[in-house]
């Protein structure tokens, strides 16, 4: 089995998932957790701004930390 090393940035990936909640996640190679973010963020801003931003915000510090 072969494992999958992201070579991308934490920034890059923190800045990704500010365009698009998820896909800093998916370009670190955590596919099924940037597809949650993405669920997630979406519920959060269809239901209010607020809860929305801090949301997105969470998200894109998971994307720069998660390794």
């Amino acid at each position: 089995m072969m494992t999958h090393t992201s070579t991308i940035d934490p920034s890059t990936a923190a800045f990704l998932s500010f365009l698009i909640p998820g896909w800093g996640q998916m370009r670190r190679g955590k596919v099924l957790v940037g597809v949650i973010w993405m669920f997630v963020v979406l519920v959060g801003y269809f239901l209010m701004i607020v809860p929305g931003l801090i949301l997105h915000l969470i998200n894109m510090l998971d994307a720069y930390w998660r390794e």
